[in-house]
């Protein structure tokens, strides 16, 4: 009987997205590990569903735009407690996020207010525990899956190079979080540069309360002016900018910096978001 892979996510927004790896994973391709998807249905209680986490091989959280349904008794969307039933049983964790920049979605699988606020948060935290991926497609989604559990359960076989993507961050007004991003959009006297270098120019406070926010989100120590200038190029919603800047100041390949700034731009979010929510803040 072979293993279970325990597929966590919202069942109706990501429904494309689980029925594709559940197909994939049942053509049981030469060299793929021997996995049995199981996924929770909507009708699936609390207890049963970290059951079936607790009892898997791995465990798979795919996120999208929506929280998902909330257990009134700790206030968490189940998705998160799944994600977090995982963690306790000490399985191995795959991640993976929906790429706003790329990937399609409906205006109606897009949450708003405080289920937004809440999955902001989740994959904020998330991009700074694991190793997050970020998905433009269910198929683009199948193919890092297979790479990465090729990885876990059979880590001599070779896997192929992460696909990258550019991702973007809006302007938010938030006095003093986000004031540094209201340039973007109220305060053209902010930014320096034409569209191709467009970045905010931050204050040394500003700098140092974003640096105190993500310097530890990166792999390596990184110099003030690399990092002020991948912090800047975000806040102005210039993420290819900013992974190039990364790139050649932390001698890295442009797909590993493309990847960093993808988890640094969601603390960001989070961060302004949340103050935001704080303030009453309107964008």
């Amino acid at each position: 009987m072979s293993a279970s892979l325990f597929i966590s996510s919202t069942p109706f927004d990501l429904a494309l997205h689980r029925n594709k790896i559940a197909e994939a994973m049942s053509q049981g391709k030469p060299g793929s590990p021997a996995l049995t998807v199981v996924q929770a249905s909507p009708e699936t209680g609390l207890a049963e569903r970290l059951r079936m986490v607790r009892q898997a091989a791995a465990y798979v959280g795919v996120f999208g735009m929506v929280y998902g349904n909330v257990d009134a008794a700790t206030g968490k969307s189940l998705v998160q407690l799944e994600y977090e039933a995982a963690l306790a049983a000490g399985l191995p964790v795959l991640i993976y996020i929906m790429d706003e920049d790329e990937h399609l979605v409906l205006p109606k699988h897009v949450d708003t207010g405080t289920p937004a606020l809440s999955l902001s948060e989740l994959k904020s935290h998330l991009s700074q525990t694991q190793a997050v991926r970020f998905y433009e497609s269910a198929d683009d989604l199948v193919a890092k899956l297979e790479n990465d559990l090729l990885r876990i359960f059979a880590p001599t076989a070779p896997l192929s190079a992460p696909t990258p993507v550019a991702v973007a961050v809006e302007g938010t007004k938030a006095d003093p979080v986000a004031e540094s991003v209201a340039g973007a959009n109220e305060a053209p006297s902010g930014l320096t540069g034409t569209m191709a270098s467009k970045r905010y120019a931050l204050t040394p406070p500003r700098f140092a309360f974003f640096k105190e926010k993500v310097a530890h989100l990166f792999q390596r120590e990184m110099p003030d002016a690399v990092l002020q200038d991948v912090i800047e190029y975000l806040l102005a919603g210039n993420t290819m900018s900013a992974a190039s800047a990364l790139r050649r100041g932390a001698g890295i390949s442009l797909e590993d910096a493309i990847e960093e700034v993808r988890k640094t731009e969601l603390v960001i979010v989070d961060t302004v978001q949340r103050h935001q929510a704080q303030t009453g803040a309107v964008k």
